[in-house]
C-alpha cells in the first residue's frame, strides 16, 4: 500500500512539472521577440497583449493605410519580423508613430 501511495505522489509531482514547463514555454510563444522598440504603437501592444496584440495592431494599421503585405516592411515574419532597411522610415511616412 505505501508502494502505492509513493508512485501517486511521484505521478502527481511529475504531473504537475510537466504542466509547469509547458506553461513557461507558451508564455514564451505569446511575449515579443523585441525588446528594443522603435515604434510606440508596437510597444504598447506588446506591453499590453504580447505578440498577438502587435501583429493585431500592425494588422489594423495596414488595413487603414491600404498595405496588402507585411512583406512590404518586413524581411522575415514570425517569430522576430525583422525589418527591411526601409521599413521604419515607410511606417513613420504613413503616419506611423
Amino acid at each position: 500500500m505505501a508502494k502505492l501511495g509513493i508512485l501517486a505522489s511521484l505521478t502527481v509531482i511529475i504531473g504537475c512539472l510537466t504542466f509547469a514547463t509547458t506553461s513557461s514555454t507558451v508564455d514564451a510563444a505569446e511575449n515579443c521577440q523585441r525588446t528594443d522598440f522603435k515604434t510606440e504603437m508596437v510597444k504598447q501592444a506588446c506591453t499590453k497583449g504580447g505578440q498577438k496584440a502587435a501583429k493585431d495592431a500592425m494588422k489594423v494599421f495596414m488595413k487603414e493605410k491600404k498595405i496588402k503585405s507585411c512583406n512590404q516592411c518586413h524581411d522575415k515574419l514570425a517569430p522576430s519580423y525583422s525589418l527591411k532597411a526601409d521599413g521604419l522610415d515607410q511606417f513613420k511616412k504613413l503616419g506611423g508613430k
